[in-house]
């Protein structure tokens, strides 16, 4: 199992499209998530290759980040 896999039966469960799907993460373990996910977007704390693999990369968790990425895609 693994967060992609997860994500993946969510959407599945409530009908929605993963291309509509946008997820973070910062580390290793969000790899299979960003395959999956529409939209994949790094913290700017996360590793060097982690980033290379997102579409977008934001501030640190420390530095409003995830506000600043829920902003730039329109969900706050």
């Amino acid at each position: 199992m693994h967060k992609g896999a997860a994500i993946l039966a969510i959407l599945g469960h409530l009908g929605i499209d993963p291309a509509d799907a946008i997820g973070v993460g910062d580390n290793w373990n969000d790899v299979e998530m960003f395959e999956v996910c529409g939209t994949a977007i790094a913290m700017g704390n996360a590793a060097d290759g982690v980033k290379a693999l997102a579409d977008q990369v934001t501030a640190g968790i420390d530095d409003d980040g995830i506000w600043n990425a829920f902003e730039r895609n329109g969900l706050i």
